[in-house]
């Protein structure tokens, strides 16, 4: 499988069936084009994302103008995945 953004061959989880690549999940921005983060809480997981050193709960963010959806993986860590807009 490959990457739904730039289609470098990676390894496709069966539950997050878009998710992006490493080199595109660091070219996360919002709408607006502010630079977007997304951590984990702490080391037994959670989910937040900082844009301008503030941190909040945005899941939506854009990879070279396409929509996407960050989200706290399954087992720990954050996976972002290509939105689908059918």
């Amino acid at each position: 499988m490959s990457c739904p953004i730039c289609e470098v061959k990676i390894k496709v989880f069966k539950r997050y069936p878009n998710a992006v690549c490493g080199q595109c999940f660091d070219k996360t921005v919002t709408e607006k084009g502010e630079k977007i983060e997304f951590y984990n809480i702490n080391h037994g997981g959670g989910f937040k994302s900082i844009v301008n050193n503030i941190e909040g709960e945005i899941h939506d963010c854009y990879i070279n103008g396409i929509q996407c959806y960050a989200e706290e993986h399954r087992f720990g860590g954050i996976i972002i995945s290509k939105k689908d807009c059918s």
